[in-house]
């Protein structure tokens, strides 16, 4: 054997270490991969998953629970107030007769607060009133605080003008204010009560007018029809298309209201009265 021959079937020592660099690194890629497969989470969901989130108060639902101002609450108003407008002054004022001799009056003529009073006796407003709050207004006509006098605005059924007309011939008997208790005492504050003849003779009668044949004469009389008709026209004229309608000195009110409320309005009226 030569000695090339020898030389070539020998193992070169730079061999030998290239050989061992690659098993390291192939030993190293298997141990990364191994890793990876015993690290790797079950079930195919994503790690972000599996995380709980930060708050479990959604943003929305924890501005609503943060306590807010509430406004600050108004006053209840407990009268009506005074009118300053010196046209409407006007009209309110010019309501108000003080006439002695008017039969369809309650109260001293020189009281310090008159109550004009628009009504209606097919209104159930009207009969809510004259059963709640006019009873507890008495003590204020009987001391000389308080004077009411009744206007006619009689529109609400086809025979309200027939008991207005009712109203003015018991009052030329001296007997409105007895009519009216008995009318209303009978009526329904939930319904509008129709009217015939007799049955406003029948009030008259229960209310003490003396002379029932006059009653139903001045009743019907044109002249009676007349002024119920003017009223009402009248009452359009100043604005005034509802009932009950109240004026109290320089102050009104349209509509119902509880007999507190008409009782502190009357009272206020007559502290600026003087």
């Amino acid at each position: 054997m030569s000695v090339q021959s020898a030389q070539t079937s020998a193992p070169s020592p730079r061999g030998t270490q290239i050989i061992v660099v690659l098993l390291v690194i192939i030993a190293l890629l298997l141990a990364v991969i191994a890793g990876l497969i015993l690290t790797r989470p079950q079930g195919g969901a994503s790690a972000g998953a599996a995380q709980p989130p930060a708050s479990s108060v959604p943003p929305a639902t924890a501005s609503a629970a943060a306590p807010s101002e509430s406004p600050t609450p108004t006053a209840p108003v407990t009268a009506a107030p005074s009118e300053t407008d010196p046209q409407l002054l006007s009209i309110l004022h010019g309501e108000v007769t003080r006439d002695p001799a008017d039969p369809r009056a309650r109260g001293e003529a020189d009281a310090p607060v008159v109550m004009v009073l628009y009504s209606d006796f097919a209104c159930p407003y009207c009969t809510q009133f004259a059963q709640e709050v006019e009873p507890a207004l008495a003590d204020l006509v009987a001391d000389g605080t308080l004077r009411i006098e009744w206007r006619d605005l009689a529109q609400i059924s086809a025979t309200s003008p027939l008991a207005a007309q009712a109203g003015i011939a018991a009052g030329n008997q001296g007997r409105f204010w007895e009519f009216h208790d008995a009318v209303y005492a009978a009526a329904n504050p939930n319904e509008h009560p129709e009217y015939t003849e007799d049955s406003l003779v029948a009030f008259a009668e229960q209310a003490g007018v003396a002379d029932l044949d006059r009653f139903r004469s001045d009743m019907l009389a044109q002249s009676t029809v007349e002024t119920v008709t003017s009223a009402t026209q009248h009452a359009y004229s100043i604005g005034v298309t509802g009932t009950p309608f109240i004026i109290i000195n320089d102050a009104y009110i349209a509509g119902y209201v509880p007999a507190e409320f008409v009782r502190a309005t009357i009272l206020d009226q007559a502290a600026q009265a003087g």
